[in-house]
This record gives C-alpha cells, sequence and structure tokens, in this order.
C-alpha cells in the first residue's frame, strides 16, 4: 500500500501509488500456520503466506523487466531483464470525458494475456487480437481501428481507458509480458 519511487526512462525520478501491486501478507493463512505451530510445537522459522507477490522483493518490488506507459507522452517502453527491448508510441484514455475513461497512474502488473478477446462496454463491443490487462478492465490491446498513435490524440480521441496499441507492438509486447508482469502507468 506505500508509494514507490521509480526512475523514467527519461530519467525522471517520480512516486507512484500501487494499486494492487507488490507483497501482502495472507494474514488468516499465517495466523492459521503459526496456531498449528503451537499446538504441535514445531520449533521453526518460516516465511510468510503472501496472498499477492511482485517479482522481486525489495524498496519497489518492481526489478528489471517491466512495462513502462508514459501516459503524457503517450510512449511506451518495454524492458526485459535490464534491456530496453522494445519501445512504441500508444493512445490511452480520453482525458476530455468522464473519470473511468482516464488511464491510471500508478504501478500495476499483467492479470493475465489472452488472444482473440472482445472487449465490451457501455457503448462498444470490439475484437482484439491481443488481450493484457493490468487493473481491472484496462489493459493493453491492439486498435486495428486507429491510423495514428502518438501525439495528443488521447486529449479529445482518446480510448475508453486502454491503453491502444498497433497491431504490432501488440503482438510484440504480448511476446514478452506474462501474468505478474510489471506495468507502470504515470503522467
Amino acid at each position: 500500500g506505500k508509494n514507490r519511487t521509480f526512475t523514467t526512462s527519461r530519467g525522471t525520478t517520480i512516486s507512484l501509488s500501487t494499486g494492487g501491486f507488490g507483497w501482502k501478507t495472507d494474514r488468516t493463512a499465517v495466523r492459521e500456520e503459526m496456531i498449528s505451530f503451537i499446538k504441535e510445537g514445531v520449533v521453526t522459522s518460516a516465511q510468510p503466506v503472501y496472498s499477492n507477490t511482485a517479482p522481486v522483493p525489495g524498496m519497489n518490488d518492481i526489478g528489471n523487466s517491466y512495462v513502462e506507459a508514459d501516459l503524457s507522452n503517450q510512449h511506451l517502453y518495454l524492458y526485459s531483464k535490464g534491456q530496453l527491448v522494445f519501445e512504441t508510441d500508444f493512445v490511452s484514455g480520453k482525458m476530455n470525458s468522464t473519470p473511468e475513461c482516464v488511464t491510471p497512474a500508478g504501478v500495476f502488473d499483467i492479470t493475465y494475456k489472452t488472444k482473440n478477446a472482445v472487449l465490451k462496454g457501455d457503448d462498444y463491443e470490439t475484437p482484439v487480437a491481443y488481450w493484457m490487462p493490468f487493473y481491472g478492465n484496462y489493459g493493453m490491446h491492439d486498435a486495428t481501428w486507429r491510423n495514428a498513435f502518438g501525439g495528443d490524440i488521447f486529449l479529445t480521441g482518446g480510448s475508453h481507458g486502454c491503453i491502444n496499441l498497433p497491431k504490432e507492438s501488440a503482438a510484440t509486447i504480448y511476446s514478452y509480458v506474462y501474468e505478474g508482469y510489471p506495468v507502470i502507468c504515470y503522467y
């Protein structure tokens, strides 16, 4: 639940909320395990049981493999094992719309990934080839209906909150990420 500091690809250090990202102790499971140890007279040292984990334990838990989405500049950086392996422009949530259409800032992780999904909302039903959600219904996906990405499109012509990508870019990102892969979004 603590904010994390992060140094962006442009060299700026920022502080971000964590969303559901990071390590969280499963208090119920730990309590039950401790009671069991006490009843059995076991003397031991044990790691806590976690209900949520991050890739790397430590100060920021992010590690050196992550997706970095610079929402102000509409540019995405993909890091794998400390190396920048890919970058692309994108279109994020529409800024002149309702709050739920604004892409959230924070540290998240890929919930799951799937191919050939149909994204549904109150006023749309859209098939996508690559779907990578990272915070509820917010995620990254291809947007074949767009002919331009980047710039200031998001200000008035942005998405419903997702990160819209060129299809080839979505395919590349999809090939690297996995469940739990960190996604850092910031303005």
